[in-house]
């Protein structure tokens, strides 16, 4: 494996290395002036300070606020399609993806990335409701970039993101007055809309947002191939932004953001949906001294779940129960200082509290059957992290750890008629967890287009409330997955190395290799299989059964050849070995389902407002296997996705996506997706 990763990374810096030769006369015709990769671009998530992308240890990527309004989607996970080592495991025809988020980063697996909100977490520990959302929650329109960090992130931000953070930094209240309306309308009778309006006066400021979709959903299977009781996926969604800022000073900001969202998804059979309504709060301070800078903030994240399952016996043909999650709460506060000693050395040092509460309750139609689930996680987290430039600013040094306490308490389970065994109403005893998670890494510039970068961090992730408490049933009772009060949590520890170089102002270059060592993965441990009835029932127990080494390689290029037209290619290798398996010995040695090896990510801008605005965008994942066991191929998959659009009279804006140009019906029956929007900007 270690040759094969050489060979790749091998071949990445040739590639590389070509593509600057060839491109050498081109970037040395371009003037000066039109230098634009923004080498100084300023990011928060990767060391909890502001600190420039090019002096960060770790991978991170900023999408700007243009970057975002010009791609063909309005949701953020299809946004990260384009990003170097993320993986979208789903089309988003189908809408939701129940409990599993459709992420995933670096060949982790999914339910493994942390998702931020203007810093608040997002993954709520008791059923993740990122799975339920389809990371749509916020208007794109009130999005001012979005932050990825690539690789574990517990020493910073705890629990969750064992492959990455992903944070969504909303805009601040504008200046001068400015408002937009957006009407769109496409393929699968999908209409909606969206409207912002954004002020400052005096001292204070607002920015109000909201939007609305309905879809008649897709077909996500061959049409001749559906049953009697298929239908589309449909689509019904809600949701408004509302940011309110107080400044009593220049130097003093404290803010209100509230958010609610609310929709009803189909899955494909009349009885089987979801709907959720969510509601979140967050205050916010900011402090910036002459040499200290103190932030703070406390949140409450509120969710109202509902599953609707419906009945295998009668061929789906009526709804068998609801699986309800009212009132699930989650909130917590977090405070941080920020002191610099000179301008060689930063520390920022603070603490976090998070506290969540599940409630989860079954109701049946058929049956005077009642099953439930509940439990409190709370934590308390210091955290510490050190930035140091030496050397004339040429190497920067930085190191930091988290501690985390993580208590699970009042956990609790019943089901009065369960199927196959014995009803039973549990009660549990208190867990503790506590867990350090130290990092550290190093960036020297040669000179001020280069970084030479490298870091080692470890992750965590503590067993959600759902994991811990909840018994899943699915295929009409004949599987029966049990819950386990003992599980422990899930671990990683990542090292990275990598490069990147801006030749002439123009064409930037950056190549990372990581690897990872992930232990206690949790998984299903069958415990029996049967037959009754001439159908087959598993009962199966979440356990902490796996151990994964995980390779891969990122290369990325971006060429900016005149002020117009731009250019960017992405590639990611990435092999997730399951090194040990207690469940299942035979898949020791095979990789993980559901990851492409090979992901290319490419594409090509055009922008000149007195004609139009075009973007050609590639995605093509390569070698995937379906199963666990290896034995299964899913077919290599290309998309080429269409942008256009023009702008008339400084206002009025025509748009025109079109996605999967090449027509592949393996996704959703329709193959090709067509979408209009109008925007008027006042």
């Amino acid at each position: 494996m270690i040759k094969k990763l050489t060979l790749i990374v091998s071949r990445q810096i040739v590639m590389m290395i070509a593509t600057a030769i060839i491109m050498f006369p081109l970037c040395c015709t371009a003037e000066e002036s039109t230098k634009t990769h923004r080498m100084d671009e300023v990011v928060v998530s990767a060391t909890r300070s502001e600190i420039p992308v090019f002096d960060t240890s770790q991978s991170v990527t900023v999408i700007s606020e243009e970057e975002i309004m010009n791609a063909p989607f309005e949701r953020i996970e299809d946004i990260l399609r384009y990003s170097a080592g993320i993986e979208n495991h789903s089309h988003y025809g189908n809408q939701t993806g129940g409990v599993s988020s459709h992420l995933s980063m670096r060949g982790v697996g999914r339910n493994r990335i942390l998702m931020l909100l203007d810093g608040v977490p997002l993954n709520d520990n008791y059923n993740n409701s990122i799975a339920w959302v389809a990371w749509g929650i916020v208007p794109k329109e009130s999005i001012a970039r979005i932050e990825i960090v690539r690789g574990p992130s517990s020493a910073l931000y705890g629990s969750e993101g064992l492959g990455g953070v992903v944070n969504i930094i909303t805009k601040k209240p504008a200046d001068k007055a400015e408002a937009s309306v957006k009407g769109f309308a496409g393929s699968g009778d999908t209409y909606g809309g969206s409207a912002l309006y954004s002020q400052k006066v005096s001292q204070f400021g607002f920015l109000i947002s909201g939007g609305y979709e309905d879809s008649n959903g897709f077909y996500m299977v061959d049409t001749e191939e559906t049953e009697d009781y298929t239908i589309k996926r449909y689509r019904d969604v809600g949701k408004g932004f509302g940011k309110f800022s107080y400044s009593p000073d220049e130097r003093t900001d404290i803010s209100l953001s509230l958010l609610y969202y609310d929709h009803e998804m189909g899955k494909g059979r009349e009885f089987f949906y979801d709907d959720l309504q969510m509601d979140q709060y967050r205050l916010g301070f900011s402090h910036r001294g002459s040499a200290m800078d103190w932030t703070g903030l406390v949140y409450l994240n509120r969710a109202d779940k509902t599953a609707y399952q419906d009945n295998a016996a009668d061929n789906y043909a009526t709804l068998d129960r609801t699986e309800m999650f009212p009132e699930n709460y989650n909130w917590g506060a977090e405070i941080q200082n920020t002191a610099r000693f000179s301008d060689m050395m930063t520390l920022t040092a603070g603490i976090a509290y998070k506290r969540v509460s599940m409630d989860y309750d079954e109701d049946y139609t058929t049956s005077a059957r009642d099953a439930g689930a509940a439990g409190i996680q709370e934590g308390i987290s210091p955290f510490v992290n050190m930035e140091a430039v030496l050397l004339d600013n040429k190497l920067i040094v930085s190191a930091g750890g988290r501690y985390d306490r993580i208590r699970n308490c009042d956990g609790s389970g019943w089901d009065t008629k369960p199927p196959g065994i014995a009803p039973y109403n549990n009660n549990y005893d208190s867990e503790t967890w506590e867990n350090f998670s130290p990092k550290a890494g190093l960036v020297f510039h040669p000179d001020e287009t280069t970084a030479l970068r490298t870091s080692v961090g470890t992750g965590f992730r503590a067993p959600s409330l759902f994991e811990l408490y909840k018994v899943h049933v699915r295929s009409g009772g004949r599987s029966l997955r049990y819950a386990n009060p003992n599980l422990d949590p899930e671990k990683i520890v990542t090292w990275d190395l990598g490069a990147e170089h801006l030749f002439f102002g123009k064409l930037w270059l950056r190549l990372n290799y990581y690897q990872s060592w992930a232990s206690d993965y949790i998984g299903s441990r069958t415990l029996k299989t049967y037959e009754k009835g001439g159908k087959t029932y598993t009962e199966s127990i979440l356990d902490n059964i796996s151990e994964m080494d995980i390779y891969g390689v990122e290369s990325e290029i971006e060429w900016y050849m005149t002020e117009s037209l731009t250019a960017f290619f992405r590639y990611t290798y990435n092999l997730s070995e399951i090194t040990k398996d207690e469940e299942d010995q035979s898949l020791e040695g095979k990789y993980l389902a559901g990851d492409a090896r090979h992901k290319y990510r490419a594409g090509i801008t055009y922008r000149n407002p007195a004609y139009i605005n075009a973007s050609l965008f590639l995605r093509h994942n390569k070698d995937e296997y379906s199963d666990s066991l290896n034995t299964i191929w899913v077919p290599d998959y290309l998309s080429l996705d269409l942008s256009l659009s023009k702008k008339f009279f400084d206002r009025l804006t025509l748009r025109f996506d079109i996605e999967n140009l090449t027509g592949d019906d393996d996704v959703t029956e329709e193959g090709t997706i067509y979408m209009g929007t109008l925007e008027f900007n006042f």
